[in-house]
């Protein structure tokens, strides 16, 4: 007979609550995210700034040459190689944070910076992993209707969690994950909806502020023109933008210590009882 999967003995609402109260406790978790983006957009800008000045600097009827095409080669690379070490840096440490917030309800950049060493290269074999997940949930997408992409993003919601705060390896993180929804589905799927569907919600604020943008760049009727748009709208519209980035980045770090919460209380349940081996078979006793 096969033995059923252990149920999940915490209500949701519950894991939501005790989450709340450690992010409240420990807010600075989503401090690592914000100094990311910080790196990233003063990277951008020193880029682009002495990208623009070399232009501008440059006679219109020279060529580019050789030495000026591979400072742009190089300092591109260079461009990326922050962006991705921003990104890793910010992302190991805030799981980083959130797994020492539950561990002893307090967290500090020391936690995140010591997950970050520790951790760093196991994120990144992830993300690795990860990418040829979404390229096979990609392929899958038309003949599935979308549900292999959504699949996706269930069954690989404690790949970040299993690496950081499990100490698992990248591909090995992947395959605990594959195997915790499996067995725990249903809390799992709650989870997964709840928590990204709060951060779909808080990605529509900043279309509200877009889309009155957006009718009135619209020409009217009888017009072919595009309008240029009132200051007012374009003000409202960023910062409608700029408060979503903040929102978001903000809730990240929540949903960094609500994921890590889930996570180890699934890994926390007793193991499925082993199936009882089938008893050799004998021959029957000859008749007497």
């Amino acid at each position: 007979m096969t033995e059923q999967p252990v149920r999940d003995p915490l209500a949701f609402d519950a894991l939501l609550t005790s989450s709340w109260a450690l992010y409240r406790r420990n807010w600075t978790v989503s401090l690592p995210l914000f100094i990311a983006l910080a790196i990233v957009i003063a990277a951008l800008v020193v880029y682009f700034a002495v990208f623009f000045a070399v232009a501008l600097a440059t006679p219109s009827n020279s060529t580019v040459s050789p030495g000026m095409l591979t400072g742009f080669i190089i300092s591109y690379i260079i461009l990326i190689a922050v962006l991705i070490a921003a990104s890793v840096w910010a992302y190991t440490a805030t799981f980083g944070m959130a797994a020492a917030a539950w561990e002893r309800g307090t967290a500090s950049f020391a936690d995140g910076n010591a997950a970050f060493r520790s951790r760093g290269g196991a994120f990144i074999v992830a993300c690795i992993g990860l990418f040829g997940v979404a390229i096979v949930a990609l392929i899958l997408a038309l003949p599935t209707l979308l549900i292999s992409m959504l699949a996706m993003l269930l069954f690989t919601m404690y790949v970040m969690p299993a690496v950081v705060a499990g100490g698992r390896g990248g591909f090995e993180a992947i395959g605990e994950s594959f195997r915790l929804v499996r067995r725990f589905f249903l809390p799992s799927l709650i989870t997964c909806v709840v928590l990204y569907g709060i951060s779909y919600g808080i990605s529509l604020i900043g279309a509200i502020p877009i889309v009155p943008l957006e009718l009135s760049v619209m020409p009217t009727t009888g017009q072919t023109t595009l309008h240029v748009p009132p200051i007012s709208l374009i003000v409202l519209g960023g910062l409608g933008y700029i408060v979503t980035i903040v929102l978001s980045l903000a809730y990240t770090g929540f949903y960094a210590i609500a994921i890590v919460g889930m996570y180890r209380l699934l890994v926390a349940q007793p193991p499925l009882p082993a199936s009882t081996p089938p008893a050799p078979f004998t021959s029957p006793p000859a008749a007497a």
